[in-house]
């Protein structure tokens, strides 16, 4: 069979959960405009002038080389439960915490991604950066 080999990336996450995994487009085989963000306002710095909308754009780049995955919404994980520290119920506060429900993201959008964990997102960063800097 002729063609590119490694099309494709398996990004597996054991410490954050069972079958926690994301499946990327390898960046490298993908052309320049897959995976270029929209242009962005940059200031005199060099930094962007929106930094949300710069955010947005990363995100829609990450979105477009998702394949398929198995994640969970970040911003879900124990938004009904608000532990108080100085409970004396501490214990039952966290076993609440813990069991609360987790929602799966199935459609793969820019707005699912930014509901991603930190720990996904930086290693799909890293991925990308390995465009610029295979080494």
């Amino acid at each position: 069979m002729s063609g590119y080999t490694n099309r494709v990336i398996l990004l597996e996450f054991p410490d954050l959960g069972d079958r926690v995994s994301v499946l990327l487009r390898n960046p490298r085989l993908l052309p320049p405009g897959e995976i270029t963000p929209d242009d962005v306002a940059l200031g005199p710095d060099g930094q962007p002038t929106d930094p949300q909308a710069a955010q947005q754009a990363m995100y829609k780049v990450i979105a477009n080389i998702i394949a398929a995955w198995h994640v969970y919404d970040a911003s879900s994980t124990g938004q009904a439960v608000h532990v108080n520290l100085d409970a004396d119920d501490l214990d039952a506060q966290l076993a609440a915490l813990e069991a609360a429900e987790q929602v799966r993201l199935t459609d793969i959008t820019p707005e699912n991604v930014a509901r991603l964990p930190m720990a996904i997102i930086n290693r799909i960063g890293e991925e990308l950066g390995r465009v610029a800097d295979p080494s």
